[in-house]
């Protein structure tokens, strides 16, 4: 137990003082006016009589006490813990839709991440999905239920890829927003990028690459996740005739993908099938975190209660002997 402010304590010193000038002056004056139905009570030398000015200033005491205002003082001793910040960087392009993987890749990116929350436990996540455009779907978040409800929904119309136009995969886009909504630094920055790659729009890679580098140097990772399956496939999407027609899908940029891993220190993943995209991020969910140590934590919780109830027991026996001792 403190006190916040003890300086009140100082004015016990003036209160004692002129207790002691009232409680001697009785002696030579019966007629003082504050103590005379006490000489009726009680003779001058009664331990009633010195009990009751103790109690008086007991009374001062408690009312000083608690202007000072008495706190209990708990201190949170630090505590390791392992904290990530996860960037979900989901690739909702046409292309991902096609049927090499079962129902389509998309789907098993999407079922393969709500497993992948149900394996995590203190770490925040943020969903960002991207074509031809970025878009952020769920800012970080401890709420895995809204998470996986949020990914159920995603698909590729999500962005808005009808028209030739406006499609495309600005995967270095995704990636710079994601770095950029990085903000906590106290804890380690991951970015799982999935994909199944070609890069053809907007940002150059080798300059998205340099400015995250610059940005974080090592305290990102970034592991890259390339779906696919044939050598060759097919989507079919409609034309700006709303015709149905086939479109072959463009092989990946495999060594650029490598060299995003490398040099954010991260990890290059090939997934052929939907039990290799599960195996990667149960990799990925054990993956050593660094160790965060919190500061030492001091709470100050006010305990007015117990001088309430001392005031209280004081007082009933202050009137019990100004009063009640009489009869």
């Amino acid at each position: 137990m403190i006190f916040l402010h003890p300086i009140y304590f100082v004015l016990l010193i003036p209160i004692l003082f002129i207790l002691i000038i009232l409680y001697f002056n009785y002696w030579k004056n019966t007629n003082f006016w504050p103590l005379a139905d006490l000489k009726i009570i009680f003779k001058s030398n009664s331990k009633y009589f010195k009990i009751y000015y103790i109690l008086i200033f007991l009374i001062f005491v408690i009312f000083i006490s608690i202007f000072s205002k008495p706190v209990k003082e708990n201190i949170l001793e630090k505590n390791n813990k392992n904290w990530i910040d996860i960037q979900i960087v989901l690739d909702v392009s046409y292309s991902m839709i096609a049927k090499d993987l079962k129902p389509d890749r998309l789907s098993v990116a999407k079922d393969v991440i709500s497993l992948f929350l149900d394996k995590i436990e203190s770490d925040r996540v943020w969903i960002i999905v991207f074509a031809w455009k970025t878009f952020t779907s769920l800012p970080l978040s401890f709420d895995y239920n809204i998470i996986k409800k949020i990914t159920s929904e995603i698909s590729a119309e999500t962005i808005n890829q009808r028209y030739m136009n406006m499609q495309g995969t600005a995967v270095w886009d995704a990636i710079i927003l994601a770095t950029d909504s990085f903000w906590d630094t106290n804890r380690e920055k991951v970015i799982i990028l999935v994909t199944d790659w070609e890069a053809n729009k907007w940002v150059d890679p080798i300059m998205s690459l340099n400015y995250i580098n610059e940005s974080y140097d090592s305290n990102l990772k970034i592991y890259t996740i390339w779906i696919w399956w044939d050598d060759e496939t097919f989507i079919t999407i409609k034309d700006n005739f709303w015709r149905n027609i086939n479109v072959p899908i463009a092989w990946v940029d495999e060594e650029t993908l490598k060299t995003i891993a490398k040099r954010t220190n991260g990890k290059y993943f090939r997934a052929w099938s939907r039990d290799d995209l599960e195996k990667i991020f149960l990799e990925i969910s054990k993956l050593e975190k660094r160790e965060i140590e919190s500061d030492l934590v001091k709470v100050n919780i006010v305990k007015y209660d117990y001088f309430i109830y001392l005031l209280v027991i004081v007082f009933l026996w202050f009137l019990w002997i100004k009063y009640l001792k009489r009869f």
